[in-house]
């Protein structure tokens, strides 16, 4: 059952990871005070977070992510969304629901920790040797900016009749910046 839960935040991480955004660092400013119950709650989702092999957050990151998100969100929504269980664990029996204002949220807490466009680059100049990472880096920040990002997560979370046409558009400009970053021979 937990894994049913990991694979639907990891579901969620992939979505925010592919979208190549680049983090605001207005997150990492902003200090939050949580109660007992949100601590445990975003030290859950952390977790979950931290625990993916693939694209999986630092902890720094992810808590970060995690700390904002119950912040901004709250208990209520999060556990109506069926993201977390009544007693705040992660649910490992279904997946989560997001609305629109939910996955903004998300989307805020997540591009305000990460910084995506400098990830992105060095995670595939790393599996791709041709690829310059800072030319890269600096196509994402142009190509894609943070409204384009979480105008993408808030569409694939919400299963909008976008996400379609918003991922092969990411994709497209992700292959676009690629070429343009190809290391000179």
């Amino acid at each position: 059952m937990k894994k049913a839960a990991l694979a639907a935040l990891g579901a969620l991480l992939l979505i925010a990871l592919t979208a190549c955004g680049s983090g605001s660092g207005s997150s990492k400013d902003h200090k939050v005070t949580l109660s007992k119950d949100e601590k445990a709650a975003a030290a859950n989702i952390s977790k979950a977070f931290t625990a993916q092999t693939t694209g999986a957050l630092s902890t720094k990151e992810g808590d970060c992510f995690a700390e904002h998100f119950v912040d901004s969100a709250g208990l209520t929504k999060l556990k109506a969304s069926k993201l977390l269980t009544d007693t705040g664990e992660v649910n490992a029996s279904s997946s989560p629901t997001f609305d629109a204002d939910l996955a903004g949220k998300f989307a805020d807490s997540f591009l305000g920790c990460v910084d995506y466009a400098k990830r992105q680059a060095q995670d595939i100049a790393k599996s791709d040797t041709t690829v310059d990472a800072d030319k890269l880096e600096s196509c994402l920040r142009k190509e894609m900016p943070n409204s384009y990002i979480k105008k993408l997560i808030v569409a694939s979370q919400t299963q909008s009749g976008e996400a379609t046409k918003l991922g092969e558009d990411s994709n497209t400009k992700l292959t676009d910046c690629k070429l343009q970053a190809a290391k000179k021979s």
